[in-house]
């Protein structure tokens, strides 16, 4: 048992480029004070999955709102190093195979770090060891890999939040743009098992990923680079839309990026009833200012009357956002998984020495599916 692990910190704001850095840490140690009334676990982290919501916690979040030093990401799967339960302590006889745990060591876990545990005690996925409360983490799909199972549970949950919010039924015809990203590539699968065959999906991303999304259970691909210019993105694509889908609109629209002008101009291709479900509001750069537009934007697009005689756009917007997933919602992912009804979409895996490579590449918010960091060199990309 090795007495240290190494982990990317960062203590102050900034781009991740430039605060993170590594550094050896004393391995973590349980129970932590005050939590001593559930099951805790201690992971050996094999595979970190990167979201941009981690840029956004290093970017924006002040010292205040959060641990001094703090380690980021959300994902992870790994191997369990050991288990604390309160009441494997209550006699010397009693230990924690002999107690009702829900992990024994040596089980092969996912989990997805919350930001209310997260924010305050500084604990991320891109660390060697990890130690949380059991209910944050899930049993790992026997044949699913460890690098596939780290970038399911975050995206996968918002893509399945975001399919209930749109109200999906079978034969509906539905738009989901950014299809090829890590969130999309899942709503794309996610929609299609709703929708049906009889349904028709047409997906939003770059010529390079259209194969891709196809695959995933799109029936059309509009490639977005053909109806934008350098000053304005996708300044031409509702004009698209709506001369392509205006006599055959869409019952649902899934962004999974967040693009405010897909949603004023979706009264021309999407039904009256029809939903916009969407991750939020892209900022046009990990600014503050910019990020506190966005949530003013989101709440006006929530607040805002939908008649079109009181200024609104004409259709119902919803924003979805998964901070705070339960335990059945890891384990509705991971039973996906499992069962084959969802396949995780690989952009590229990092080293562990690289993260701030990898954030750069994340940062460009042109990732076909999840970017991955090996932080355990002995396992291998597709090693169960």
């Amino acid at each position: 048992m090795p007495t240290t692990s190494r982990a990317w910190t960062f203590s102050h704001r900034g781009s991740p480029t430039d605060i993170l850095s590594l550094s050896s840490h004393p391995i973590p140690t349980f129970p932590p004070p005050l939590k001593a009334s559930e099951e805790w676990i201690l992971i050996k982290v094999s595979f970190a999955g990167l979201n941009p919501g981690a840029i956004f916690q290093m970017s924006l979040i002040p010292t205040f709102l959060r641990n001094k030093t703090c380690i980021p990401e959300m994902d992870l799967s790994g191997t369990v190093h050991d288990v604390w339960h309160p009441h494997a302590v209550e006699s010397e006889s009693t230990t924690t195979s002999t107690t009702s745990t829900r992990f024994r060591k040596g089980d092969k876990i996912i989990a997805m770090i919350p930001a209310s545990h997260a924010l305050p005690t500084g604990c991320g996925a891109l660390a060697e060891y990890v130690s949380l409360p059991a209910r944050f983490a899930v049993h790992k799909p026997p044949q699913a890999s460890f690098a596939d199972a780290a970038g399911c549970l975050l995206t996968g949950m918002t893509a399945h939040l975001l399919v209930i919010e749109a109200g999906l039924k079978p034969g509906h015809r539905v738009l989901v743009n950014a299809a090829s990203g890590g969130i999309g590539t899942m709503a794309v699968q996610m929609a299609r098992r709703v929708v049906g065959p009889e349904g028709f999906i047409v997906g939003i991303c770059s010529a390079r990923n259209v194969q891709l999304v196809e695959s995933l259970g799109a029936d059309f691909v509009i490639d977005y680079t053909q109806h934008t210019d350098n000053k304005n993105q996708n300044n031409n694509l509702p004009a698209h839309l709506a001369q392509t889908f205006h006599a055959n609109p869409f019952n649902a629209i899934i962004d999974t990026l967040g693009h405010q002008s897909l949603y004023v101009n979706s009264i021309a291709y999407l039904i009256p009833s029809g939903i916009y479900s969407s991750v939020g509001i892209k900022p046009p750069d990990f600014s503050i200012p910019a990020f506190l537009r966005a949530v003013w934007q989101m709440q006006l697009n929530e607040w805002w009357p939908v008649s079109r005689w009181l200024g609104g756009v004409g259709r119902l917007w919803r924003g979805v956002s998964m901070m705070e997933p339960t335990l059945e919602d890891r384990e509705r992912i991971a039973e996906m998984l499992r069962d084959g009804q969802i396949r995780v979409v690989r952009d590229s895996v990092w080293r562990f020495e690289n993260v701030r490579e990898a954030y750069a590449k994340l940062g460009g918010l042109h990732a076909s599916g999840k970017i991955l960091v090996r932080v355990d060199e002995t396992v291998g990309d597709d090693e169960c």
